[in-house]
């Protein structure tokens, strides 16, 4: 008899039956069932009794790719706008929206709508052109959340990747910033090859150390969701794991939103003029190594000893708000890192020497 074939009552006695011969083996031989099914019904009778063993109706199977009508229309509106997007792309879109489907399953909705190819995209998104008013691009979008009153550190952080150029004898550079906007701390990594990008390693690796070295927590995480640098924000499931431990508001806001993105612009503006547009006068930088080693130096003398110009921190460094911060926190400033600690009383032996 198959075990498939038994009933609640038939699995019961076999249960009996093993305990009493207390031979688990020659009780699955006589009634013709796996030693896995066995234990499987004995584990199923100690934790729900005789309902345990009642045969269960099959589950339906799950469909991951089936998609709801407003899923289907969320697809839809994206092909309207951008229309050259295929599957992929527009996967990482809404992904970024917080919409859980897969690349197949937009797959396909496009091609029950007849949308599988750039040509028909194209054309429907003009029949829709003609009948939607959109928005105009001068529409900004301001966080729900955003309280320009709050001026402590981690309130609000900022990030993006940038292209910053291809360099002679140096290759291409592709940029991760994260910008804090009230102590105006930065942080960079640099990555030679675009796949090579994986920013939620170094945000793991570095930041969330610094983190905890300074005992602070980032209450709102802002990524400017810039299209050609999207999946490399979305891929995998790191950035959930991040965002929900350390319990952090992560909106995307598009990069037409000027007004919450300011900051993080003048950020790397300065560090375009100061830094990228100097890098061919500098002989010794001939190496993608040298430039992200005196990348690295360049940002660590800005963090503790440029002084900023406005706002409720006048006159501080970044690292002193920071420090502020943690001391509010209770953090055990004595007991933060060596080269830290050289560095704050490095910049403090500076300002006296002012």
């Amino acid at each position: 008899m198959k075990s498939k074939g038994f009933n609640a009552h038939n699995k019961y006695m076999i249960l009996r039956h093993a305990l009493k011969e207390n031979n688990v083996s020659r009780t699955c031989e006589l009634f013709g069932i796996s030693r896995m099914t066995f234990y499987n019904w004995q584990r199923a009778y100690e934790k729900y009794g005789m309902m345990g063993l009642e045969n269960k109706e099959p589950k339906k199977p799950q469909m991951p790719n089936k998609v709801s009508k407003a899923i289907e229309q969320e697809i839809l509106s994206y092909v309207a706008k951008y229309p050259a997007d295929g599957p992929k792309r527009i996967y990482y879109e809404l992904r970024a929206e917080g919409f859980d489907i897969g690349e197949t399953g937009i797959y396909n909705v496009l091609k029950r709508n007849n949308l599988t190819r750039k040509a028909q995209r194209i054309e429907y998104s003009m029949n829709k052109a003609l009948h939607i008013k959109t928005k105009g691009k001068d529409d900004k979008v301001i966080p729900s959340f955003f309280n320009t009153q709050e001026t402590y550190p981690g309130y609000l952080v900022i990030q993006r990747i940038d292209f910053m150029g291809t360099f002679d004898g140096i290759g291409k550079i592709y940029q991760y910033s994260l910008y804090d906007t009230t102590s105006k701390w930065g942080a960079v990594k640099l990555y030679n090859k675009k796949q090579d990008i994986d920013i939620w390693h170094y945000f793991e690796i570095k930041l969330v150390y610094l983190l905890k070295t300074f005992n602070l927590n980032i209450e709102n995480l802002i990524t400017e969701k810039e299209k050609t640098f999207l999946p490399y924000f979305v891929k995998g499931n790191k950035y959930k794991e991040i965002i929900e431990n350390f319990h952090i508001n992560h909106v995307f806001i598009s990069p037409e939103n000027d007004t919450v993105l300011d900051d993080m612009r003048t950020f790397n503006e300065f560090l375009v003029t100061e830094f990228y547009n100097k890098i061919d006068l500098n002989s010794n930088l001939d190496s993608f190594i040298k430039v992200e080693r005196e990348l690295n130096k360049f940002v660590r003398q800005y963090n503790f000893y440029s002084v900023i110009s406005d706002g409720c921190n006048l006159g501080k460094t970044p690292v002193e708000v920071i420090l502020e911060r943690a001391s509010q926190n209770n953090a055990d400033l004595d007991t933060l890192p060596l080269w830290i600690s050289a560095l704050i009383n490095s910049s403090k032996r500076s300002d006296k020497n002012e």
